[in-house]
C-alpha cells in the first residue's frame, strides 16, 4: 500500500505541477522522496499559488509552500523517448529570458526563488529590444505562467515552481551566460545605428 500512495504522491505531483505539503504525511513525502531519486527525480519545496476559495474561479492566490517534481540532473527526453516534451517558441523563451534577467539580478545566487518584477518592466523591455510585445504579453499571460515558469504574486511577477525543479546543471549553465541575459541596459543594434 505504501509503494502505491508514494507512486500517487509522485504522480500528482507531475501532473498538478506541485502538491500541496499539507495533504499529505510527512513519512509518505520522505518515502516519495526517495522513490523519486531512483528515476534521477527529487520533490522540491518551494512556493506556489493556489486557487483561491469559492467566488474567484481561476484566479491564484497568494503564494504558499507546495512540492514540485524536480531534476537530480539534466534530462534527456529526447533519449528516452518516455514523455512529451514542451517547448518553448522563441518569442516565449526570450520573454522568459526577460523574466530570469530581472528576477536574478546576482548570479551567485540560485535562481529560485529571484525577486519580484513588474509586468510592465518585462513589456518595456520587450519592446526595447525589438520583440513584439503582443506576443511577450501572450506568453506572459499563457505557457510561461501555464508550465509554472513565472507566477503572479499580488499585482507582480516572479519565478514559479517550474524554476525550483530544474536540475542545478541548468543554474550553472545559466550562470556563465548570465551576462548574456537581456536586460533593461540592452539596445538592440538597429537603434544604435539610427543614432548615427
Amino acid at each position: 500500500m505504501k509503494n502505491l500512495e508514494t507512486a500517487l504522491i509522485l504522480a500528482a505531483a507531475r501532473a498538478g505541477g506541485a502538491l500541496a505539503p499539507d495533504r499529505v504525511p510527512a513519512s509518505l513525502v520522505t518515502q516519495a522522496d526517495d522513490a523519486a531519486h531512483v528515476a534521477g527525480r527529487s520533490l522540491v519545496e518551494c512556493d506556489c499559488p493556489w486557487p483561491t476559495p469559492a467566488g474567484a474561479v481561476g484566479r491564484p492566490g497568494p503564494p504558499r509552500r507546495a512540492f514540485v517534481l524536480g531534476w537530480s540532473e539534466a534530462p534527456v527526453p529526447e533519449e528516452l523517448g518516455t514523455y512529451p516534451v514542451a517547448r518553448l517558441t522563441p518569442t516565449q523563451t526570450i520573454t522568459f529570458a526577460l523574466c530570469l534577467a530581472q528576477a536574478w539580478p546576482d548570479p551567485r545566487m540560485h535562481p529560485y526563488p529571484g525577486r519580484p518584477f513588474e509586468r510592465a518592466e518585462i513589456l518595456d523591455m520587450a519592446g526595447d529590444i525589438g520583440l513584439d510585445v503582443k506576443f511577450a504579453k501572450a506568453a506572459l499571460d499563457g505557457e510561461l505562467e501555464w508550465l509554472l515558469l513565472i507566477v503572479r504574486d499580488g499585482r507582480r511577477l516572479r519565478l514559479g515552481p517550474a524554476v525550483a525543479a530544474l536540475p542545478e546543471t541548468f543554474a550553472e549553465t545559466m550562470r556563465r551566460f548570465h551576462d548574456l541575459l537581456p536586460g533593461p541596459d540592452d539596445v538592440p543594434p538597429m537603434r544604435e545605428d539610427d543614432d548615427e
